[in-house]
């Protein structure tokens, strides 16, 4: 008999056998990656690992990752190695996991990173590392009972590091806005669904940029609403979010503050550092810019 035919045949038995052994269900390593779609969505590779039934950050992908879309699995601990091999990272999805607990470091070698979803988890708190991420601009935790975040933001390190555009913290048990320090660029932040009772323009001193915020389904006094609404519409900002009584609140029992808060303190220091901000941006597109013309320049003249 041909030596080949018999090691075919041989080869072909124990791949059987050793499906037959597998349980049901089994998923192998080089299966799951098999699932793993990628993707170059604006020349980013993106790798979507949607509803595998994951219960661990996969080490096996592509290490030059740049989104990362682990939505609807089963992981509940995000370990200080998940994300040691994939440093380039900007966007990362884990929206709709088991996410309980995270250890200290996780997300440390995620310097690129600019947006991350960890919305309808399991999370009690924010893990503060994430808000000194230089590059982040989205967060989204809705849907979290972040019940132990106050706690935890006391020993917050401020002014955090990450140049937050985009908050969203709906939906997850709060009674006050995080207390996150100045922050110069936020322009968005959700809050609805929450059991906040009581919020003072005061508060939003040091969001001296935001143009829009959602307050609906939360237990804010009626004269508190009318107080922000008409705040975010003196600094130009959107009230379409903020919903308040269908009669204005007499001036006497409640009074607009808005002009001791855009005067105070904390409003001026958050405008100063985005104007100086706007200053380096501005800076730094005019250092490529010329960087850019000397190149050329010189493949000119060669």
């Amino acid at each position: 008999m041909d030596l080949h035919a018999v090691a075919i045949a041989l080869l072909a038995l124990i791949t059987i056998n050793t499906k037959m052994m597998m349980p049901f269900g089994y998923v192998g390593v080089v299966q799951d990656e098999r699932k793993c779609q990628y993707l170059r969505p604006s020349r980013m590779l993106k790798i979507r690992c949607f509803e595998m039934n994951l219960r661990e950050v996969p080490q096996y992908l592509k290490s030059s990752v740049e989104i990362l879309d682990l939505a609807f699995n089963r992981i509940k601990k995000l370990k200080r190695n998940s994300f040691e091999r994939y440093t380039s990272i900007k966007i990362l999805v884990l929206y709709e996991n088991k996410i309980q607990s995270v250890e200290s470091g996780t997300f440390a070698p995620l310097t690129s990173l600019e947006e991350i979803d960890l919305s309808n988890n399991a999370l009690v708190s924010i893990p503060l590392e994430i808000f000194q991420l230089p590059s982040l601009r989205n967060l989204y935790v809705d849907s979290n009972e972040l019940f132990n975040l106050d706690r935890d933001l006391q020993v917050l390190e401020t002014p955090i590091q990450a140049p937050l555009e985009y908050l969203n913290v709906a939906d997850c048990g709060l009674e006050d806005l995080p207390d996150l320090g100045v922050l110069p660029k936020l322009w968005q932040i959700n809050a609805s669904s929450n059991p906040l009772t009581d919020l003072t323009v005061d508060t939003l001193a040091n969001m001296c940029n935001l143009r829009t915020m959602d307050l609906t389904k939360t237990e804010i006094s009626d004269c508190a609403l009318q107080q922000v609404n008409r705040y975010l519409r003196y600094i130009g900002a959107s009230s379409k979010y903020v919903p308040i009584s269908l009669d204005d609140l007499d001036n006497t029992k409640c009074p607009d503050p808005y002009n001791a808060t855009v005067n105070s303190t904390t409003y001026q220091s958050c405008k100063a550092e985005a104007e100086l901000a706007k200053v380096l941006s501005w800076r730094w597109w005019t250092i490529a810019v010329a960087a850019a013309l000397a190149v050329l320049g010189t493949r000119i003249l060669k």
